[in-house]
């Protein structure tokens, strides 16, 4: 397959914008006041955790509408594409506020915990183990890849809308850490959310308290920011931000366009055969003809037979091959035998 090139637009695109506070600050406030700008037409409010911003459609101008979902990641992402795919309002882009973007990773983070809690529940009534449901279980490192991979899922309707987008976040005050990573009495602000929101969003304004804003982060020719400077903005508005952004000119903006990074396709595309993936690929241009080979995907696998024998007589060492044998796909008869033996362990400990 023949990779296909672009010239760039040269133009921006309508930014994701990050407003992180604390408390009460006016993050919302800020939100619902962007609704009002002639610079767009619909706002559509996804709100996750917070109080509807009901009252503030009393703010002169506003014009947003508010999603109703039960409270699921898969309820809150089919709002947000909803939204995302609403019709342009007299020519101009509609904006996409998700009210919060702390509250959303939260939740999937609570889903890892509960998830990790069912499995070691599931653990110790299988191997007979006693299980105390108040403590929490370690979250695995696939369910943290599976929370990451559902935020992403946001991201990208945030990316794909054709429009800005704001993304409200908690702004918390936490210890600064030594290089040894103990805490220090000096502190610092840190956006509460999943870990790479601040790089996947085109600008951040933090807003420590009530009436005082500053500009963390912006990513735009038009308004130059070094890296790691904090310049205030007083009376601070999103409006001013997309002017002062240069969105505000006919034709000044491009639908954004960006690269995927799809790791389950690209797993998928790594299992398969040659055959497989001869199969799945389109036709093949001529001038490829030499490339179309794809060398034998090979899942390499432990020697379970050896793993078995060092942990037969533990019961936690084999609850942890159980875990590990099931995680890489092992064959059947491996965790069969993984069983077996936890089952004879068992009984011999009766």
């Amino acid at each position: 397959m023949t990779t296909q090139f672009r010239e760039p637009t040269g133009k921006p695109s309508w930014p994701i914008l990050l407003i992180a506070g604390g408390e009460k600050a006016g993050k919302s406030y800020a939100s619902a006041k962007a609704s009002a700008s002639e610079l767009i037409g619909q706002t559509y409010w996804v709100g996750v955790g917070e109080d509807d911003p009901d009252e503030y459609g009393a703010i002169e101008g506003a014009r947003f509408l508010i999603a109703k979902h039960d409270g699921t990641h898969k309820s809150i992402l089919a709002a947000l594409r909803d939204a995302s795919n609403q019709p342009r309002v007299d020519g101009k882009p509609n904006l996409l506020v998700l009210d919060s973007g702390t509250r959303v990773w939260e939740m999937l983070s609570d889903e890892a915990q509960e998830r990790a809690n069912m499995r070691a529940k599931r653990a110790a009534e299988k191997w007979n183990k006693k299980y105390d449901p108040d403590a929490e279980a370690t979250i695995g490192p696939d369910l943290w890849n599976k929370a990451t991979a559902r935020w992403q899922d946001v991201m990208d309707v945030m990316r794909e809308h054709d429009g800005p987008s704001i993304i409200t976040a908690r702004l918390d005050i936490v210890a600064v850490m030594d290089d040894k990573g103990q805490p220090t009495k000096d502190k610092t602000q840190k956006i509460k959310g999943q870990k790479s929101l601040p790089f996947d969003v085109g600008a951040i304004v933090e807003m420590p308290e009530r009436g005082s804003s500053y500009l963390t982060g912006v990513r735009s020719l038009k308004l130059d920011l070094p890296v790691g400077n904090k310049v205030p903005v007083k009376d601070f508005s999103v409006d001013w931000l997309w002017r002062k952004l240069g969105l505000d000119a006919e034709g000044a903006t491009a639908p954004r366009q960006y690269s995927s990074a799809d790791g389950q396709a690209s797993a998928a595309t790594a299992d398969e055969t040659p055959q497989q993936a001869q199969q799945n690929r389109p036709p093949a241009d001529p001038a490829d003809a030499g490339a179309t080979s794809l060398s034998q995907y090979r899942h390499e696998q432990p020697d379970w037979t050896a793993l078995l024998e060092k942990s037969k007589n533990s019961r936690d060492m084999l609850l942890d091959l159980h875990a590990k044998a099931k995680g890489m796909n092992a064959p059947q008869t491996v965790i069969d035998n993984i069983l077996a033996a936890g089952t004879a362990l068992a009984a011999r400990a009766a």
